[in-house]
């Protein structure tokens, strides 16, 4: 399976944190912004050419937002402290399972 599509936020977020020196929340924010405009530039795409399940989408879709609402409210509410040992443990082990399907 490639998980290429998950680990696009995390690369974001760390790119925001060592380019433009943002904090840890604000980053986080920022990244996830930037990801829903790629996935509603993809579904678009997608609708055109007509590859779009939308009994599935809608039900990822639902989920995602409970998932997303779930951790942003997380993160605030617990701040930095919270959010880096769960971010870099999460970058950590999608990183091993990227070196590992492609090395092996």
């Amino acid at each position: 399976m490639d998980l290429l599509g998950l680990e696009t936020g995390a690369f974001w977020t760390v790119t925001n944190l060592a380019l433009y020196k943002m904090n840890l929340l604000l980053s986080c924010g920022v990244a996830r912004a930037m990801n829903f405009v790629s996935n509603i530039c993809s579904l678009v795409a997608f609708i055109i050419l007509g590859h779009v399940n939308f009994t599935i989408g809608l039900m990822m879709g639902v989920l995602l937002m409970v998932g997303s609402y779930t951790g942003a409210h997380s993160a605030i509410h617990f701040g930095n402290k919270f959010i880096r040992p769960i971010f870099t443990v999460v970058v950590s082990v999608m990183a091993i399972k990227l070196a590992i399907d492609a090395w092996l």
